[in-house]
This record gives structure tokens, sequence and C-alpha cells, in this order.
């Protein structure tokens, strides 16, 4: 066999480029795509830890929630359960609040973090804050809850 049969069976370089920009192309509308549903994955991620938290919070409950910490917390947060999980919701982009009724023989508590999804209404975009309270009540709210007011 020549090197001319050679050359004749394989493709040129114009078709080659071809190809590669419609893979480039194809991949980029693909990952705009998905990029939403990155951000719900992470949610998913942030709500699941905040439940975590929740069941931390009525495992350490003794008559009051004075065992858990106020978040977010000026210092480091003392129990490295707890400090595992506010880790991980800061890693998915959350932020984590906790509010107990008291300083001192706390009956009740409101839990709440900022979700990355936002909802687009009238052309803003929204964010939204999943929030549970001690009484077990959780909701995806579109404004950020008050202190001990998270459920309508």
């Amino acid at each position: 066999m020549k090197f001319s049969e050679y050359s004749k069976s394989g493709f040129t370089l114009i078709e080659m480029l071809v190809v590669v920009g419609i893979i480039g192309i194809l991949s980029s509308v693909l990952l705009t795509a998905l990029g939403p549903a990155r951000d719900k994955a992470k949610d998913s991620r942030i709500i699941q830890q905040m439940n975590q938290i929740r069941s931390l919070a009525e495992t350490i409950y003794d008559g009051d929630y004075d065992g858990i910490e106020e978040l977010p917390s000026i210092g480091t947060v003392s129990n490295d359960n707890l400090r595992a999980l506010v880790d991980d919701i800061l890693l998915q982009g959350g932020e984590v609040y906790l509010y107990k009724s008291s300083a001192k023989g706390a009956s009740s508590y409101i839990l709440f973090s900022k979700l990355n999804q936002q909802l687009e209404e009238e052309g803003t975009f929204v964010t939204q804050y999943y929030c549970l309270e001690s009484g077990g009540k959780s909701a995806i709210l579109q404004i950020e809850p008050p202190a001990l007011k998270c459920i309508q």
C-alpha cells in the first residue's frame, strides 16, 4: 500500500474542526441548561442539613433549648456536630440563622437559611428561605423570616 492510499481514507482538517465546533456548541448549551439543576441540588442538601440541625436540637433538648447555640455564632460553634452541619450549609451557599425565644430557658427556636435557587417574579429575582420551627413546622418563604415567626 502506498502513502497516497492512506491519505484518501481519513478525515480532513476541516471536517475535524467542524465536528469539534459542533461538540463545543452542544456542550455549552448543555452546561447552561444544567445551572438550575445544580442550584436545586445544593438547595436540597441545605434543606437536608437544616433538618439534621433540627434533629440535633431535639436530641439536646432537656426541657429547654439552652444546649443549642444561636447562629450565626460570633466565635466558633462549640458543638462539633452542629459545626459540621453549619460548615456544609455554608459550602453549599446557604446562611444559617438560629434564634431562640430567650437567653435562659428557651422554650422555642426558629432556624432558617437562604437558598440558592431564586424565583423570578415580575422581572426581578426573589431570594427564597427554608425555615423551620421547634414546633415541627417548615416552609420555603420568599421573604427573610423575622425572629421567632416562621410560619404564618
